[in-house]
Formats: structure tokens, sequence, C-alpha cells
């Protein structure tokens, strides 16, 4: 039995009939809100808010995981936000197509025919979109809810949906499984002007400002969890939680290419008055060492001139004396 408080409450659950294939069902609580991404449009959420609001989303899906079921089928209209005790939260509902973890269930709980797509083509993962479609696991969520994330970021989808709608059948499996989505800072761009100024603004921000936020971490996070090799994306959807979580708290995320620029940007970012304070004692230090260098030099020149000075002089005394030396000896032969 699921008891989270951001999954709904299961009331009831069975078996039909078998005359109706001894399916396994599930009556679960009726949740009065507002789908995620139409929430936080309409009330304007910033970047950092979504997130926060996303990551319990995250940790839900993993309970239902915990509890040996997959939901299959996780998109805004199944992703509720409502208020308890004064506070937002996140319900994910309608496990209606989803699928028990479990050997012993999954003889009944493959819903899924020869030719027959079990899901919503716009959040459906490529091993969903395979043929037959029963080789999935709990990664097909994390899929899913890459696309969430990647749409509450940018509200758009990876995919155009008036594409998937209108293509044939084995050309909608096609683009889910072998066509890369763009990074969600550069599927900005690729909207028009008042469209992009709308979006941005329903996030608090403007069109350059909200592209730059997203560039780099908020780019990874969500294509990772899209990647089309499962093998290569978060490994649970808690895993994706806390590398939201670590991009919110300024650390190094997981899904970041190999970079030491980048860690050491994290690190600044991270310490900055730390290493302010470092840099400051170092510019400190330096210029003592430049200062000190200095004066030692002026010096060094200062003595070097003066025993130069000291040396002229005592030439010049030198050539006095023998000067005097040679008046005396010419005055004394002038007198004999």
């Amino acid at each position: 039995v699921m008891d989270h408080p951001n999954v709904a409450r299961v009331l009831d659950g069975g078996l039909t009939s078998p005359e109706q294939g001894q399916r396994p069902y599930f009556v679960m609580e009726y949740v009065k809100g507002e789908p995620i991404t139409e929430y936080c449009d309409r009330n304007r959420l910033n970047i950092r808010q979504r997130l926060e609001l996303f990551i319990p989303v995250c940790e839900a899906v993993q309970h239902a995981h915990h509890k040996g079921i997959i939901h299959r089928d996780i998109k805004p209209t199944n992703v509720l936000v409502t208020v308890l005790e004064g506070r937002l939260a996140p319900k994910v509902i309608d496990f209606g197509v989803a699928k028990a973890v479990s050997h012993t269930l999954t003889q009944h709980t493959i819903l899924t025919e020869h030719g027959q797509l079990i899901g919503t083509p716009e959040y459906m993962s490529p091993e969903q979109a395979e043929m037959g479609g029963t080789d999935v696991d709990t990664r097909t969520d994390v899929y899913s809810l890459g696309v969430l994330l990647y749409e509450l970021l940018t509200g758009q989808l990876p995919f155009e949906p008036a594409t998937l709608r209108a293509a044939a059948f084995d050309e909608v499996r096609r683009i889910i499984r072998e066509e890369e989505p763009p990074k969600p800072s550069t599927r900005l761009t690729t909207l028009d002007a008042p469209k992009a100024a709308d979006v941005a603004s329903r996030r608090q921000q403007e069109r350059e400002e909200l592209t730059s936020t997203l560039r780099r971490e908020l780019d990874w996070i969500p294509l990772r969890a899209m990647r089309k090799d499962r093998s290569r994306r978060y490994a649970s959807p808690g895993a994706l939680a806390e590398d939201i979580q670590r991009y919110l708290d300024g650390e190094v995320i997981d899904a970041a290419p190999e970079s030491r620029a980048y860690l050491v940007r994290k690190f600044v970012k991270r310490h900055r008055l730390p290493v302010v304070a470092g840099c400051a004692v170092v510019a400190a230090l330096v210029l003592g060492v430049v200062v000190s260098t200095s004066f030692w030099l002026k010096t060094k020149d200062a003595l070097k001139k003066a025993e130069e000075a000291t040396s002229i002089a005592k030439a010049a005394e030198s050539l006095a004396i023998k000067a005097q030396s040679e008046a005396e000896s010419q005055r004394q032969v002038a007198q004999k």
C-alpha cells in the first residue's frame, strides 16, 4: 500500500472479474488540484520555486517504485498541485496504466498489446515506444519526469505535440526512440519573440535572462533523465531529486560533464566569502612582496649610486692630491 503525502491515497484495490481478465485496479482519493505546469504558470513561479515543487514529485514516484509500482504515464494532468495545511503539495495521481514491478504480478499487469502504445506519446520513454513495450522498468518513469521537468523549465515539450500527433504510428515511435531533444536553453530560441517573452515572464525573468539561467546545469539535468539509453539516465527518481537539490544548494551536480573549469566555478560560487577572503589575503601578500621588492630594488639602486659617487669622489681627491704634488715639485724646480 502506498502511503506518501505526495501520492493520492489508495482507498481500495483488487482484481477485476475473470471475464474482464483479472486485471488489478486501484481506487484512489479524489484530489482537487491543478496540473503542475498550469499552476506554476498561473502563479508565475520562478525557476527555483518550480524546482522545489518538482522534488517531492520525484520522491512520490520513488515511493511508488519502492512499493513495486511503475506509473508509466507521468504527465502534468497526473501531477496535481493542491494545498494541504496551508502548504503547496503536488500529488501524483492516476495509476491506471501502472505496472507492478513484482514478477508475481507482472503477468496480470502488462497492459500493452502488439501495436498498441500505453501512455502519452509526448512523455513516453523510448522503451515504451518499442513494439510490445513489455521491457519497461522504473527508469521509464525517470524519463517521463525528465520531460515534465523540461516543460516546467521551458514551457515547451521536447518534441512538438502537433508533430507527434500528426505523424503515423511508426514515425511517432521513431521520433521517440531516435531523435535527440534540443537543450532546454536552445528550445527557447526556437520560439517567436512574443511567445518566448511570455514564457520568461511566467518565470519572472526576461528571455535572455531565462536562457542564461537554463544554460549548463539546467540543460544537463533534464537531458540526463531523458537519455535514450536508460542505463545512462538517473538510476531512480530519487537520484534525480538529489541532483536537483544539489543544483539548488550550489553544489556540483552528477549530470555535469567532467570539467575542471566547471568544478572550480562551482567551488568558487559555493564558497564565495572564503574564496574572496583568501584572494584578498593572497593579493595583500603579493602586494607586500611587490612593495618590498620595489623598495629593495630602489635601496639597492641608491646604494649603488652612493658607492659610485664615493668612488668618483675618491678618484677626484686622488687626482687633486696628485696635481698638488706635481705643482709642488714644479715649484721646487723653479726655485733652484
